[in-house]
């Protein structure tokens, strides 16, 4: 069975492919592999070369093909499966119409400062108490005598 999937020009935007649905890593076509945002055909071959020699146990297990780290399964991992049907499919967008921003993952960092990043004061010296006598071995009544 050819699956064909095309492609309208308004699909693709800057920060990857719209898509909406599923996609099992175990089972999916090497077409349906590469509607993944940021999947292109050398990892789609990484990953049937993969499950040729073992199936996908868990999402995770993605980050062992080379170009894809955990960033990017971070990013994923709304879209991917290992166990079930795939159901993914390219969302279509008339001309002109833009995506909605993705959610980022973590909360933005304020922005710096023009001086630099802001530098913490280092600590105070911190006087260490001098050691009694009797606890310094280089005291005068330790140094230079021999035990009776």
């Amino acid at each position: 069975m050819v699956v064909a999937v095309l492609v309208a020009p308004g699909v693709v935007r800057a920060q990857g492919k719209d898509l909406d649905g599923v996609v099992n890593l175990n089972t999916a076509t090497p077409d349906l592999l590469e509607l993944l945002p940021g999947i292109g055909p050398a990892k789609v071959r990484g990953i049937v070369v993969y499950r040729q020699r073992r199936p996908f146990r868990t999402i995770d297990e993605l980050v062992r093909i080379k170009g894809i780290g955990r960033k990017m399964v971070r990013r994923l991992r709304r879209h991917l499966a290992v166990s079930g049907p795939s159901t993914a499919r390219a969302v279509h967008r008339p001309p002109g119409t833009e995506a909605p921003p993705p959610v980022p993952l973590l909360a933005p960092r304020p922005p710096a400062s023009p001086a630099g990043p802001a530098r913490r004061p280092a600590p105070a010296p911190q006087a260490r108490p001098r050691p009694r006598a009797s606890d310094d071995r280089r005291s005068a009544a330790n140094h230079c005598t021999r035990p009776p």
